[in-house]
């Protein structure tokens, strides 16, 4: 039988996990709201690169771009997305899952995030190449390496096609595993009237600025992705503790009642054990 000083020291123990939890909650919550306000900021920038191409479409199209050209043969390539962190509720076993349901599409896997490749490895899945130990939310240059390593790749012609399978963030409480095609880059710039926007000067070439331009513009598309993937897994997490912290303030509650029960038989043990030693004597 448990001492009542078993229970509290318990009590104290689930008090600091329950204080550690509340503030992973509070961590994430806060993250997911600026995880928004980032990818609104990121789908301005984007509806500003794709108003330039559009303009320069009017003077320099080149359907045959190497990302955006579509071919008939070669291996179909899988970018898998996952994370670095647990504590999600399952989200990367949800995409896993997704991905053993559908790996004979695939002949090259590459995955990023640690708990991903972690997946892939129990499963015996050969990966092509991984990205891990990257931190929260990737810089530019990251974004670049990881797209350079997907584009070149595709260029040289052994890929005829490349999808990304993320978790997409539906609501805090939903996160739905999803393909979506990367390459070739389906692009179609809106039109815009020749007549109204004058001539403009391209310097150094159309050529050079139009290749530029599409790869930032695919990049961008390739980040959203990711920081979609973030917030996925920040509202997962989020719900996560918000669970965990109830059943902890739950556990705590049946340890406190057990430790007042204890604590009571205890007291009224070593009273009528004085009453009986005082009344021998």
């Amino acid at each position: 039988m448990k001492t009542y000083l078993t229970y509290k020291n318990q009590i104290e123990g689930f008090e600091d996990v329950a204080d550690t939890v509340k503030t992973v909650e509070k961590i994430a919550a806060a993250s997911v709201h600026f995880l928004k306000q980032e990818v609104a900021s990121l789908n301005l920038y984007a509806s500003e690169i794709e108003k330039t191409l559009a303009r320069l479409s009017l003077f320099y199209q080149r359907k045959e771009h190497p990302l955006l050209q579509k071919r008939k043969k070669g291996q179909k390539s899988l970018v898998i997305i996952a994370g670095e962190k647990g504590l999600v509720g399952g989200l990367w076993h949800k995409i896993i899952t997704l991905f053993l349901e559908n790996r004979d599409q695939y002949q090259s896997i590459a995955v990023i995030g640690a708990k991903g490749k972690n997946y892939l490895e129990e499963e015996n899945v050969p990966i092509e190449r991984s990205f891990t130990g990257l931190s929260d939310l990737l810089s530019e240059e990251k974004i670049k390496h990881i797209t350079d390593y997907i584009f070149d790749e595709f260029k040289k012609g052994t890929l005829f096609k490349v999808d990304i399978l993320y978790p997409r963030c539906i609501s805090l409480a939903q996160q739905q595993a999803e393909f979506v095609s990367f390459l070739p880059f389906e692009f179609e710039p809106a039109r815009e009237k020749k007549d109204s926007l004058g001539f403009p000067v391209f310097e150094p070439s159309k050529k050079l600025i139009f290749n530029n331009l599409l790869q930032k513009y695919i990049r961008v598309f390739f980040y959203k992705i990711i920081l979609e993937t973030k917030l996925s897994e920040l509202s997962a997490r989020t719900v996560e503790m918000e669970h965990a912290s109830t059943k902890t303030d739950e556990f705590i509650q049946k340890l406190t009642f057990n430790y007042t029960k204890e604590r009571r038989r205890f007291i009224t043990q070593k009273q009528l054990e004085s009453f009986a030693a005082h009344k021998t004597i």
